[in-house]
């Protein structure tokens, strides 16, 4: 616990005793009014301008933000400050009106006509940064073009380049402008014409004699207007081609990046390009390799240098190299061997590009195969993306990866799970092609890979394509006609083959059924069987044969629709007789609160927020938070979801038996045992009222299949020797499915789980929680509508300095503020009730001690430490307030020096 945490945790208790002799008020007739937001007047507008010359960046952000929430009635004295001789005050002003947008326009247009200057082009600036609500004053903008001002005439320029498209009108005037004498205007013309994106026929000829400019900068835009014309710009290439050998590093990588948007139409230009990929600038490189990238097959020549590039130690330079490559496809297959390499490159991006790189090369990339499998596990989602395309790309040389395509269709990320199945479906279609070249073993291999694919594709809650569906079917059929006429072909040459065939369908076929129509009988079969073993003679080596083995039975018995079976013949007693122990029965009046799942905060906590986490083939989820803040509630509910009938409310398709480990663990097991097995063994034979204990073989496989879901509560508080035994890192560790409580979030160490930590209710959700508590305690009669909020109001107000200070309360307290409210209003008069502020946080206290079992101290001793601490805290001012740690153990210590280090971290 950090230092923070620890004297926040003596200020909450000095709050606990705010009003250590006050009554406990349960209903007041008061209300409270909300003053209304002040309007702002011209002087509060004057300041605020006044603000904008401030060289603080956090005072001026604050007053751009005021000026921006003021809108309209501030525009006169914005556009009053374009008159200023602070350039920040110009610039601020015009970033306010730009914000203000619409209602800022007429003014700004006004301005246009100001004999200002500067005040013409701040004017303009902010009319062209409003975008597509100033296309209305492009009429107005035109004859600034032509302002005696070079800096209006550049910034109207600049202006129309933000508006694009909408600005046609304004193309004759920037041809003109040209030509202009002032660099910046000619820079701002040329870039504005190729944003605006005109009638190449009109404006290509212009801008081809800027592209010899004296200013570098002039040369690089005009470069840049004419890339965005595109392919329709190509009779410039031989001029662009010429800027590629220009002093300046913008130019040569302008002209590289127009070049590259004319794609194939600039072909001329490879060999240049291919000079520039060794480019000592960063940026040329990578402008070169994506030209070459988007001229494809036509730069092929440039192959052996893109590949000296993907080692490039400039990230993104890679990553070009390796997005050029893949646009040729097959003709760069002479790079798979280092793309390879770079699907292990550190940055994802890369990998992505190499990924995608191979891709595009197809079934000569056939030697990535095993490095792209890997990537299918990636925790990026992209790069899994990729992975999956490439494999569906390269075809049937990608047949290794079809098992592990498999899962991707019940990817987290919709894109995964379509590229699965595109990659699974090309993958398909290839293979039947070459059916005849697979082996036996192969081919068997493959169709059960596809058979299952097939499944998930076509389940209800499925959004995969009907046609993609059908296709696989097809392939699938066809897989199998051609296994078929290979075994039709051994079985006529052998028929020893034929015998063997016999025996082995008819047991799998016998189970099988079974295992369709009467899944339990497979258990009591095997049950049955196992007396009936033997051994082979010593000259065939002596090794145990079993009956259940050469029957093929122990193939069908803990097959998910037996263990299902098994879950549901007992699901009844086990709801009932969950249900009654103490622990679920407290909780029964679960009322959801927010909470943080993954560090993702969500409103509350519904069945639906947890499938992602219960699908998974390891289950390990870590409900952390301070005691009383639900964590055992929340435990109960998951419980009540895993055992829910309705399939669409329950965390996962099966059923979950909920065992839940309150106790210490028996240490002293048998030999071999696990004693967190054997406890859940035991809990498992009184839930389900078994006769006898299960047997060790069915219920690890319930646990592996995760048919048991395991709740480890209060872990924190639990002696080490237990803690120790509950330890998922384990290679022994035999559970599948757990859930374990915990008031640390270090719990469970390094192990891959997932965390849910439940928040504390925040002063505007305490009525609607409050509400909910009662109405399903069945209270909510008691109270009338005024009498409710005031009781809501009085909770709020006595943690109104909890509140001040960015805190809040638990569920727990919130509940036994409630109890006593009930208590209240039905005129009981029992002693064991709080009658003020500190004994309901006494009470509280004594609930949150409940739990702790090592070391566990009295409730007195806690009492008499907290009472000190408080009183640490108001002592000076009589209002709480925080200490720090030495005075608090200095204080603890006055009255019972005797183990104030432990009895203080024992309080945190």
């Amino acid at each position: 616990m950090t230092k923070r945490y620890r004297q926040t945790l003596v200020a909450v208790i000095a709050l606990s005793f705010l009003s250590f002799t006050s009554p406990l008020l349960l209903i007041r007739n008061a209300t409270a009014g909300i003053p209304s937001e002040p309007t702002a007047n011209p002087k509060e507008i004057a300041s605020l301008i006044k603000n904008l010359k401030s060289n603080n960046e956090r005072e001026l952000d604050a007053t751009i933000k005021k000026l921006e929430k003021i809108g309209e009635p501030a525009i006169p004295a914005l556009i009053e400050a374009f008159q200023d001789q602070n350039l920040l005050v110009r610039r601020s002003a015009a970033q306010v009106l730009k914000q203000i947008a619409g209602p800022a326009i007429p003014a700004l247009t006004k301005a246009l006509k100001n004999s200002g200057p500067d005040v013409r082009s701040d004017a303009t600036s902010a009319l062209g940064s409003i975008n597509a609500e100033a296309k209305t004053v492009v009429p107005q903008l035109v004859p600034l073009l032509k302002d005696s001002e070079a800096n209006v005439r550049s910034s109207a320029a600049y202006g129309f380049k933000r508006i694009g498209t909408e600005a046609k009108d304004a193309v004759p005037q920037l041809i003109l402008r040209l030509q202009d004498s002032d660099v910046g205007v000619r820079r701002d013309a040329a870039y504005a014409l190729g944003s605006i994106s005109a009638e190449p026929k009109t404006i290509v000829p212009q801008l081809v004699p800027l592209l010899k400019d004296s200013d570098a900068r002039v040369r690089r835009d005009a470069a840049y207007a004419l890339g965005s014309i595109g392919a329709e710009a190509k009779t410039i290439v031989p001029q662009l081609i010429l800027l590629l050998k220009d002093s300046d590093t913008d130019v040569r990588r302008s002209a590289t990046s127009a070049l590259g948007s004319m794609g194939a139409e600039a072909k001329t230009a490879v060999p240049q390009l291919i000079l520039l990929l060794k480019d000592s600038d960063t940026d040329v490189r990578i402008s070169a390799a994506s030209a070459l990238g988007s001229m494809g097959a036509e730069a092929k020549t440039a192959v052996p240098q893109l590949i000296l590039l993907l080692k490039d130690s400039d990230t993104d330079v890679r990553r070009s190299a390796a997005s050029a490559l893949g646009s040729m496809g097959a003709e760069a297959k002479t790079a798979v061997p280092q793309l390879i390499l770079l699907l292990k490159d550190s940055d994802t991006d890369v990998r992505i590009s190499a990924a995608s790189a191979l891709g595009s090369i197809g079934a000569e990339a056939k030697t990535a195969v095993p490095q792209l499998i890997p990537l299918l596990k990636d925790s990026d989602t992209d790069v899994r993306r990729s992975a999956t395309s490439a494999l569906g790309s390269i075809g049937a040389e990608a047949k290794a990866a079809v098992s592990q395509l498999v899962p991707l269709l019940k990817d987290s990320d919709t894109d995964v799970r379509f590229s699965g199945a595109y990659a699974l479906e090309s993958i398909a279609l290839s293979l039947q092609e070459k059916a005849k070249t697979l082996t036996s073993q192969e081919l068997s291999q493959v169709i059960s890979n596809l058979e299952s694919a097939l499944k998930i594709l076509v389940e209800p809650q499925a959004d995969f394509s009907k046609t993609t569906i059908a296709n696989l079917r097809v392939y699938i059929k066809n897989l199998k006609a051609e296994q078929n006429a290979n075994l039709f072909n051994l079985i006529s040459q052998n028929q020893w083959v034929a015998a063997t065939i016999i025996y082995l369908i008819f047991f799998p076929s016998l189970w099988f059924a079974i295992l369709r129509l009467r899944p339990l009988w497979l258990l009591r079969i095997n049950d049955a069987l196992k007396p009936y073993e033997f051994k082979l003679p010593e000259t065939w080596g002596g090794a145990p044969v079993r009956i259940r083995d050469l029957t093929f039975i122990s193939i069908f018995i803990y097959r998910p629709r037996v263990l299902d079976s098994w879950i549901s013949a007992h699901i009844e007693t086990v709801r009932e007789q969950f249900a009654q122990r103490n622990t679920v029965k407290s909780r029964a009046t679960y009322i959801p609160v927010s909470f943080e799942l993954d560090d993702k905060k969500l409103p509350q906590l519904r069945g639906q927020d947890l499938p992602a986490i219960f699908t998974k083939k390891r289950i390990c989820l870590l409900i952390w938070g301070e005691g009383g803040i639900g964590k055992t509630s929340i435990a109960c509910q998951i419980a009540d979801w895993a055992m829910e009938p309705d399939k669409t409310k329950r965390l996962c398709k099966h059923l979950m038996i909920p065992i839940l480990i309150e106790e210490e663990l028996e240490t002293k097991v048998a030999e071999g045992k696990h004693p967190f097995f054997e406890a859940i063994r035991g809990q498992l034979k009184s839930i389900t009222n078994h006769p006898t204990p299960i047997s060790e073989e069915l219920l690890q496989k319930l646990l592996q299949q995760r048919r048991i879901l395991v709740i480890a509560d209060h872990f924190s508080e639990m002696a080490e020797t237990t803690q120790k035994e509950i330890d998922p890192n384990a290679a022994d560790f035999p559970i599948n499915a757990l859930v374990v409580t915990s008031r640390l979030d270090s719990t469970m160490g390094k192990a891959n789980k997932n965390t849910l930590h439940p928040l504390r209710i925040e002063g505007s959700e305490l009525s609607a929680f409050m509400e909910k508590y009662l109405d399903k305690l069945g209270k909510l009669n008691l109270f009338n509508g005024s009498q409710f909020h005031y009781a809501c109001g009085d909770l709020a107000k006595l943690l109104e300095e909890i509140r001040i200070q960015g805190r809040s309360t638990t569920v727990l307290f919130a509940k036994l503020y409630a109890d006593v409210l009930v208590a209240k209003m039905e005129g009981n008069k029992s002693g064991n009730l709080p009658e003020n502020i500190p004994d309901l946080m006494l009470s509280y206290l004594n609930e949150l001690n409940r739990d702790m079992v090592e070391n566990k101290l009295t409730d007195i001793t806690v009492h008499e430490d907290a009472k000190l601490l408080a009183w640490e805290c108001l002592k000076l001012t009589y209002r709480p307030t925080s200490t720090k740690i030495q005075d608090a153990i200095n204080t603890l210590s006055t009255f019972e020096p005797q183990d104030v280090e432990r009895r203080f971290k024992y309080l945190e």
